[in-house]
């Protein structure tokens, strides 16, 4: 499957260069856009890629843009570039999620590096979001009665105490407590507790 890199620049001849440069590497497709605006205007609808945007643009700059999808560059990874590059302009770019600055004019190899981070950081997202989806379906694969007890289990009471809460014997909690560790992956009610926290089962502590 092809990598997307979105090349974002007013300058035509910047935009043509890096698209011929970065079609070199292997499975790797280029989109072009103008302004930031018409990113930001498609970008619930795009797919994941890198995003490679000039700093200094009309309208919308690199950074200003950058800040109205923060919230999204696990999804584009997003290098800045400018040919006139300012410490503070890095700093600012950074707080706001960037991956990386990139100085214009630069080497194929430079930016075949920074494009191959953004490909990692893509990869890794998506494999964290494969787990999260799994996570996810194993909890809703839990029986309602195996759903009470686990959550009998978050909140400290031991099996004795479940059994008298659900008016169940002792070793019928105990069935359903190995049921619901095998159906979660986990072998200890530390890792069940540290799952149901990230699969929003259950909350985190207050101060955590």
């Amino acid at each position: 499957m092809a990598r997307t890199v979105y090349v974002v620049d007013d300058d035509a001849l910047a935009r043509d260069w890096l698209e011929e440069t970065i079609t070199l590497l292997p499975d790797v497709r280029v989109e072009q856009m103008t302004s930031g605006h018409e990113l930001l205007a498609g970008l619930d609808s795009l797919e994941n890629g890198v995003v490679l945007i000039d700093l200094a643009m009309p309208g919308l700059t690199g950074i200003e843009t950058l800040a109205k999808y923060r919230e999204n560059v696990a999804r584009f990874p997003t290098i800045l570039m400018s040919a006139q590059p300012d410490i503070r302009d890095a700093v600012a770019a950074m707080r706001l999620g960037a991956l990386d600055f990139l100085e214009k004019p630069c080497s194929p190899r430079d930016l075949f590096d920074k494009l191959r981070m953004g490909f990692d950081k893509i990869e890794e997202q998506q494999r964290a979001d494969e787990a999260q989806a799994d996570l996810v379906e194993r909890f809703a694969s839990l029986s309602e009665r195996e759903r009470q007890v686990l959550e009998q289990l978050i909140d400290g009471r031991v099996n004795r105490e479940i059994a008298a809460a659900l008016d169940l014997s002792v070793r019928t909690v105990e069935v359903y407590r190995a049921k619901l560790m095998m159906k979660l992956g986990v072998s200890s009610l530390a890792e069940a507790v540290t799952k149901a926290i990230s699969a929003g089962f259950a909350a985190a502590p207050a101060g955590a």
